[in-house]
């Protein structure tokens, strides 16, 4: 017999943005979490699927995690359904995480309930660190479950991951992942998306403008920003207007956030000879990032760092969708990511030690 337990119970948590209603809990950034612990075999859950009101009906999809293990991924259905997460497991206690891996565009989730045939019991507590990340595709880990060659949709989508996210796992840290594919600082990839990520970033719920998230709700220990792809491919590119706007928002980042690590980050899918041999566009964005950062340390801010990522060798790597990076190079990328960030890990406890490493 299944007992059930309403989206809002206190022994469940929301790693993520959330917003918090009657119904339960509903967030929408990717790598969003649900963590839980049960006792007992079989576990449900009860959600609600709400498609962001435009063109592209993908729907979203959770990855299952269960005792560390990925063992599913369900492909939601628009609407309120009851999916079946766990069946005949060892009759023990059970620690599960039910991760968005699709991105904003593919709509808000809602827990609208837990069931299991045996005990819900209190979720672990959060990780000790705190990190958030701010970027577009990228980040999002768009095309990262895709074949080679393959063009996206959504069943290629999988933010779980994703370099920022693996980086996170590394570091033993909670993670607050705000990230929308061709998303940029002054120009979307697309002229139809018409919101911008220092707008969309101030939200709770991406595709809910009147959802204002209260910056100090999540107090991170590094931030990490890798936006300016999308900004660079579009042909009215202005660069002193672009390097303005990213410095405003790493300025509003420092504001909120005094004593907090600030990575600006360089992304792997800028060269110079793109679009046209002779562009310079990955010199020309590798000079404003690195100078906006040396700024900074000039004014006395010592707690902030650029990081280039490299694209790798795609013949030993290969790609994701539309030549976004490859699980490999995502893997890759994480354990940079995490050697940057070595030196916030804070001071284990007696005994035990921080190994940073690669993940498969």
């Amino acid at each position: 017999m299944i007992a059930w337990a309403r989206g809002s119970d206190s022994r469940l948590r929301i790693e993520g943005r959330s917003v918090a209603s009657a119904e339960g809990p509903r967030f929408a950034w990717p790598a969003s979490a649900v963590h839980l612990r049960f006792r007992g075999r079989t576990l449900d859950v009860r959600v609600r699927d709400t498609l962001l009101a435009d063109r592209v009906r993908d729907h979203d999809a959770l990855g299952v995690f269960i005792d560390g293990a990925q063992v599913n991924r369900l492909a939601l259905r628009e609407g309120d359904a009851v999916y079946r997460v766990a069946l005949r497991l060892p009759e023990r206690e059970h620690v599960v995480s039910l991760v968005k891996l699709t991105e904003p565009e593919a709509g808000a989730i809602t827990l609208l309930g837990v069931g299991c045939d045996g005990s819900l019991e209190a979720a672990p507590p959060p990780r000790p660190l705190r990190l958030l990340a701010i970027g577009d595709s990228i980040t999002a880990g768009y095309g990262v479950a895709g074949p080679p060659g393959c063009h996206y949709n959504a069943e290629f989508a999988d933010a779980s991951r994703a370099w920022v996210t693996r980086a996170a796992q590394i570091l033993g840290a909670e993670l607050h992942l705000l990230a929308w594919s061709g998303r940029g600082v002054l120009w979307n990839n697309n002229p139809e998306a018409d919101t911008l990520m220092p707008a969309l970033m101030e939200r709770a719920l991406p595709g809910d403008p009147t959802s204002t998230w209260d910056w100090q709700a999540f107090v991170p220990d590094a931030v990490v920003v890798n936006l300016g792809t999308n900004d660079v491919s579009r042909p009215e590119f202005d660069g002193v207007a672009f390097a303005r706007a990213y410095a405003a928002i790493v300025d509003r980042m420092r504001l909120r956030y005094p004593r907090t690590r600030i990575v600006v980050a360089l992304g792997p899918l800028i060269a110079d000879d793109d679009p046209v041999p002779g562009t310079g566009r990955l010199t020309a964005m590798r000079v404003t990032l690195s100078g906006l950062v040396r700024a900074h340390l000039q004014q006395g801010d010592e707690n902030i760092s650029f990081l280039e990522l490299s694209a790798g060798d795609p013949a030993q790597e290969g790609y994701g969708c539309d030549q976004h990076p490859s699980a490999a190079t995502h893997a890759r990328l994480a354990v940079v990511l995490a050697h940057a960030l070595s030196d916030v890990v804070q001071s284990p406890p007696p005994g035990t030690s921080v190994v940073l490493q690669s993940i498969p």
